[in-house]
């Protein structure tokens, strides 16, 4: 890798995996992501190299968009 921290890495096209929850396989497109809470009980699969074929790929954390219950809007924690 070339370069010296995120703004280098980032523009040389470099970008993390994200992982299925579900099947383990590497998510090809994170607009199509079904995310759902995480929870204790939730069952991972081990990541792997091979693409998710799930439809749609699950990860158990709370949207990017949306962030995590300590950034709620609203002061019962419901969304708006």
């Amino acid at each position: 890798m070339v370069g010296d921290g995120p703004r280098a890495r980032w523009e040389m096209g470099t970008m993390s995996q994200i992982h299925c929850h579900f099947c383990g396989g590497i998510i090809q497109d994170a607009t199509k992501i079904e995310y759902r809470p995480p929870r204790a009980s939730a069952q991972f699969a081990m990541p792997h190299t091979a693409p998710c074929t799930c439809a749609p790929p699950v990860v158990y954390e709370h949207p990017p968009v949306l962030g995590g219950p300590d950034d709620d809007q609203t002061p019962d924690g419901e969304a708006a």
